[in-house]
């Protein structure tokens, strides 16, 4: 479910039953939007909110390629010819107004379930594998994380650093956002891009292009001052000699 943050989203969401579907809602309408692309999910449901603004996330839902063929239903909390007449045209299957939901809200999204079953037997019996319709892109240049409820799509390069909470890890970014992960930093060394991060301490990986200064403690070690952060960070004894080879000073 592509939406801000909204009351809303609670009455939505107990409109249809856990037991049947499994539904993500996205930390903002621009995570929603790169979560969809990359992650292509059965069916959108699109909470209009905000006009001319939302007419173009539409747009951009409908004129890709990568999305374009997703079920797409949009809930408004207005009632306006105009507004369903336009969101139609764009390519959305079905337009729904809030106060209408409890009759229309499950039926319609079951309808779109069975067109797309339907959609997914012909295709199979015409071609001999159905992978390229199915696949999900590469996640090696982000990490998608639960903030509560709701979706968060994190890229590598927004992180400013990650610190070490016994089995869990705090990921801190570039707008001073905090997430809280079940991942050691063991298994984030496997997945971070060694040229983008550095491991200088046994609970810290720091971002190299986030750097603001590196300052010598002493002979054996340096602390580091990141951009975007108040927060410094001390090398350990054996991570100052991977920071001594690179950057010799």
């Amino acid at each position: 479910m592509i939406e801000n943050a909204s009351e809303e989203l609670k009455h939505i969401e107990s409109l249809l039953p856990q037991t049947d579907f499994e539904i993500y809602l996205s930390h903002n309408k621009k995570d929603g939007l790169e979560i969809a692309a990359r992650y292509l999910p059965d069916l959108i449901l699109f909470f209009f909110s905000d006009g001319q603004t939302d007419i173009e996330l539409l747009k951009t839902i409908c004129g890709d390629d990568t999305t374009s063929h997703l079920p797409l239903i949009v809930i408004s909390n207005e009632s306006s010819f105009e507004q369903q007449r336009a969101v139609m045209e764009l390519g959305a299957e079905d337009y729904l107004p809030l106060f209408t939901l409890g009759k229309s809200l499950l039926s319609s999204v079951k309808k779109r379930f069975e067109k797309l079953v339907n959609m997914k037997t012909r295709l199979n019996k015409e071609l001999d594998t159905f992978d390229e319709f199915t696949s999900r892109s590469r996640n090696d240049d982000h990490i998608l994380v639960k903030i509560g409820t709701k979706l968060k799509l994190v890229k590598f390069t927004e992180m400013v650093c990650v610190i070490a909470m016994k089995e869990y890890s705090k990921i801190i970014t570039k707008d001073n956002c905090k997430i809280i992960v079940r991942k050691s930093l063991r298994n984030w060394t496997k997945i971070l891009p060694k040229n983008l991060f550095l491991r200088i301490h046994r609970a810290t990986i720091i971002n190299l292009d986030c750097i603001d200064k590196i300052v010598r403690t002493n002979e054996r070690t340096y602390t580091v001052h990141l951009k975007y952060i108040e927060e410094t960070f001390d090398f350990s004894h054996r991570y100052a000699n991977i920071m001594r080879h690179t950057f010799p000073t």
